[in-house]
């Protein structure tokens, strides 16, 4: 999915598996739809757990209960819906990771962000939005996800190449500390002059890939000699529903 312009399976948590990457039946399953948007090596290297074995969990192998709960420690999510499929996703409601209005102890407000291409060259132009609708998340999963508060912004997506992944309407976190490639994710970035959500992926031979999760878009080349044309605005942390 792209912003404005309505423009991976590769190399995402759902590689591999036997199952759909959203049958939440199996472990495989749940495990996929609780890491969607990471890797497999980024996965590993921020939850401590094997590359391996992260790609073993994705073909059906079951961890034992340590894995279990490292994997929830990383995600966030119930160990009952991760581990058997029961009760809900993640504790509590909503309301425990994120509420309107003013943030309460132990929240951060995070606002909502514009990214557009600049007049120059080689550059983007970052606006925090000042709507009357103000966002505040949970510190602590804020961290958990793998961003520092203060880097955290909010954009909602708009068209439908990254579908099943992330949805038109769907809000996300963007860390706006990383502006540059670091690993196989889903970046928002500024490219031949539009603002696009895409998977990012680099090629041995230096060739940048940009990758849709719908597999009705095509996969793009970026040769090296335009990658200075190609400026990342933010990776994305977070996915939710639509508010």
């Amino acid at each position: 999915m792209d912003f404005p312009d309505g423009d991976a399976g590769n190399g995402t948590l759902t590689h591999g598996q036997s199952s759909g990457p959203d049958d939440l039946t199996t472990f495989s399953g749940r495990f996929a739809f609780a890491t969607k948007g990471e890797s497999p090596h980024a996965f590993s290297r921020r939850s401590g757990i094997s590359g391996t074995m992260v790609r073993k969990y994705l073909e059906g192998s079951m961890p034992g209960l340590d894995k279990l709960l490292e994997i929830t420690e990383a995600t966030g999510v119930t160990l009952d819906w991760l581990a058997a499929g029961r009760g809900p996703m993640r504790s509590g409601h909503a309301q425990d990771i994120m509420v309107m209005g003013g943030a309460p102890e132990g929240f951060v407000s995070v606002p909502k962000l514009d990214i557009r291409p600049s007049a120059g060259a080689g550059s983007v132009d970052i606006y925090e939005e000042s709507e009357p609708d103000i966002f505040a998340f949970r510190e602590e999963w804020l961290r958990r996800i793998g961003v520092s508060p203060k880097f955290a912004r909010l954009m909602v997506a708009q068209g439908d190449s990254m579908r099943e992944t992330i949805n038109d309407g769907d809000l996300m976190i963007v860390d706006i500390s990383i502006r540059e490639f670091i690993d196989e994710a889903i970046y928002v970035l500024v490219y031949g002059g539009l603002v696009r959500l895409k998977r990012l992926q680099l090629l041995h031979s230096g060739v940048l890939l940009l990758r849709s999760d719908n597999p009705r878009y095509s996969t793009e080349e970026v040769p090296l000699a335009e990658q200075p044309e190609l400026i990342i605005g933010g990776r994305v942390r977070w996915a939710g529903g639509s508010i």
